[in-house]
């Protein structure tokens, strides 16, 4: 049976984790006081009932449980007997490092009748609210949410690992396969600088130093930090931000605090502060971020400490960190070079047998984007692979080959991203396109100190416009795969929302992942979607996406080893801004294909067909005036799938099917240019 009533204010009477209901209600639903009932809003809550006397016919829920169900004041619940089961165990894990002796009564006498779920806060008091222990629940069975009953064991569990840890991570960067990186050194550098020179810098009054270092994650951040702790011969003071968001803000303090404790006084320290992107962007509103904001404050009010704090990322961070005399600088861990990657794989592999034809640095050179953690993966797939083929077989080439095909890079997950292997051979003609895309896209990739030495910088964009089906994307694909690059594929209105702020923040988000990830080429089809004209009186999104564009473009943050190739069958529609130089500034056109190109076209489309000896190519080739090479690839499939036809529904035994003359014929009888330009367009054979 279950009522439907209003929900009142409880009165004083009523805890904070009970259900308030009148005699006459209890009654209708036939339970007592200290059962459970559940009372439905938007969510459903369960909690045991006390009685409440005032006169009204209501349910009388406090402000926790109400923000649970998503109810308020004076809305309509309903309310039922709560089928719920008896916990047969609930285990807490105690916040506090206390003495629990003597604490068993009380926790039973806490949660007797109580429904407990897991993540729910419980709080005990003891010697007359002197003290308080609080616990989470971190498991209930047989299921959550239960009851606690009579029989239901109770269990308190060994806090685990501390909040704030103050070590000497000596053995860091030296035998536990640890990679040195450009990232490491200068890390290294500042704080080595910092320590060493403690008596001048504290002079020029600023005895520490504050750094927010980012990346993907996976790029072993943490680790960095260790090691250059390690290095310099600091003590490791760390704690993490995302282990403190759910906590109570005395709670928070307290630990917050422990942090500044653990700092000794006068000793070359390094203060590792994990998670900061669970601080939010809020610019400081927060408790949470107060509190760090202050506790940062303290730690920079002493002497020869280094405050890192550590995000995957930084826009999560309030801006009322991100300044001077907090966090001064911002270091972003650069991408692996292939060396450093060969490298990690060697330590990686070093207790893994390996066949004499694996070629680690020829793998690295091909794990574009790829952090320390996507190579473990790598690896320990590969091994995978040798040892379901035969037991402790040694890990082969073909094994790598595989796992590539199975992991990819965690920074790319989020985007759609493509490995392509198209060859210069499969693009016919569009010989002047190309001979601009090798020069935009390769060049600058692979011979990037040729650039530095004379002192130029090599084109930001590539424009590619044309009709449709003339082998744009085509074109991108293979400037993409001729550097090893990785290619990030971009149809235009997929970066448009209806919600303000929501298109800037995927293109920012876009690059960020190309930057991670670089070598790349981001592609944009369809880009004057995103980039239409601005008029004076237009503050929809494709306004705001164009400046974002710009913006991303004019190389604010540099876009290193980062290419980009956007495509339009409308050139005059996009903003003149982004075509002007240093930004897309390279306009190349990929008109219809003239009679060779329609010819090399024909003829990469036809080689893995079985073609009759008596079919001429050139023939069809003068034939198809005015296709592109998507029609061109239409008609070989048309002439194809005529084969295969005729071969199924001839007489007789079955028999392979031959693309003939009658075929091409056919094709050409059936299909038809498809862009405007194409149409009339015949030429003289």
């Amino acid at each position: 049976m279950s009522v439907r009533i209003p929900v009142r204010e409880p009165p004083t009477s009523v805890p904070g984790d009970r259900v308030g209901l009148p005699e006459a209600v209890l009654d209708d639903l036939g339970i007592g006081l200290g059962d459970s009932v559940t009372v439905e809003g938007a969510r459903r809550v369960a909690a045991p009932v006390v009685a409440v006397d005032d006169g009204a016919r209501a349910v009388f829920l406090p402000e926790r449980l109400r923000r649970t169900a998503g109810l308020d004041p004076s809305e309509t619940a309903t309310v039922a007997p709560s089928a719920l089961p008896v916990a047969s165990s609930v285990t807490l894990r105690l916040r506090q490092s206390v003495d629990l002796e003597r604490s068993e009564d009380a926790i039973r006498r806490r949660l007797d009748r109580r429904v407990v779920a897991v993540g729910d806060a419980v709080e005990v008091t003891r010697l007359g609210g002197a003290l308080t222990l609080r616990f989470d629940v971190r498991d209930v069975a047989p299921s959550s949410p239960a009851v606690v009953g009579d029989e239901t064991e109770i269990t308190v569990a060994d806090a685990g690992d501390p909040d704030v840890v103050a070590e000497r991570p000596d053995g860091v960067g030296t035998g536990d396969g640890f990679v040195p990186t450009a990232t490491f050194d200068r890390l290294r550098d500042a704080v080595a600088t910092r320590f060493d020179a403690a008596e001048t810098f504290e002079s020029a009054g600023s005895p520490t130093l504050g750094l927010l270092l980012h990346g993907p994650r996976g790029s072993g951040k943490t680790t960095l930090v260790e090691a250059v702790a390690a290095a310099t011969d600091a003590t490791l003071v760390r704690a993490s931000a995302a282990r403190l968001r759910g906590e109570r803000a005395s709670d928070r303090s307290d630990r917050l605090d422990q942090v500044v404790e653990a700092v000794p006084t006068g000793e070359p320290t390094v203060v590792l502060l994990d998670d900061f992107e669970a601080l939010g962007a809020d610019d400081g509103g927060s408790a949470l971020a107060d509190r760090f904001r202050s506790t940062v404050d303290e730690l920079r009010a002493g002497d020869r400490t280094v405050v890192i704090g550590v995000t995957t990322d930084p826009s999560g961070v309030p801006s009322a960190l991100r300044r001077g005399g907090r966090f001064d600088r911002e270091v972003e861990v650069e991408p692996l070079t292939a060396a450093e990657r060969a490298t990690a794989l060697e330590a990686l592999c070093a207790g893994a047998p390996l066949a004499m034809d694996v070629d680690l640095e020829a793998i690295a050179a091909r794990l574009n984007g790829y952090v320390f953690a996507d190579l473990g993966v790598l690896t320990d797939a590969a091994l995978e692979r040798a040892v379901g083929r035969d037991g402790r077989a040694a890990i082969r080439m073909a094994d790598f080959e595989a796992a590539l095909d199975d992991v990819e890079p965690s920074g790319l997950r989020e985007v759609t991203v493509e490995f392509p292997a198209v060859g210069w051979d499969e693009v016919g003609g569009l010989d002047d396109a190309k001979r601009e895309l090798v020069r935009a896209v390769y060049w600058p990739l692979e011979y990037a100190d040729r650039f530095a030495a004379l002192g130029i910088e090599p084109p930001s964009g590539v424009l590619l416009y044309g009709p449709p089906g003339t082998g744009k994307t085509l074109l991108a694909r293979a400037a993409a795969s001729l550097s090893d690059a990785n290619f990030i594929p971009v149809n235009g209105p997929e970066l448009l929302d209806k919600y303000v702020g929501e298109s800037e923040k995927a293109v920012r988000d876009l690059f960020a992942t190309a930057r991670e990830n670089a070598p790349a080429v981001v592609f944009f089809d369809e880009v004057d979607a995103i980039s239409p004209k601005r008029r004076g009186d237009d503050t929809g999104a494709g306004e705001r996406v164009v400046s974002q564009l710009l913006t991303e473009l004019d190389g604010l943050e540099p876009l290193t080893d980062v290419a980009v190739i956007a495509a339009t069958n409308r050139p005059e529609s996009i903003d003149e801004a982004l075509l002007r130089p240093g930004r897309i500034e390279k306009a190349v056109e990929t008109p219809l294909p003239d009679r060779e190109a329609r010819r090399e076209i024909l003829r990469i489309h036809a080689r893995e067909m079985p073609v009759a000896s008596g079919v001429d190519l050139d023939s069809v080739a003068d034939r198809a005036a005015g296709y592109s090479g998507g029609d061109i690839a239409a008609l070989v499939r048309e002439a194809g799938l005529l084969a295969i036809e005729d071969a199924i529904v001839d007489d007789g035994p079955p028999a392979e099917a031959v693309v003939g003359r009658d075929h091409f014929e056919r094709a050409l009888a059936e299909t038809s240019p498809s862009t405007r330009d194409g149409k009339g367009d015949a030429e003289p054979s």
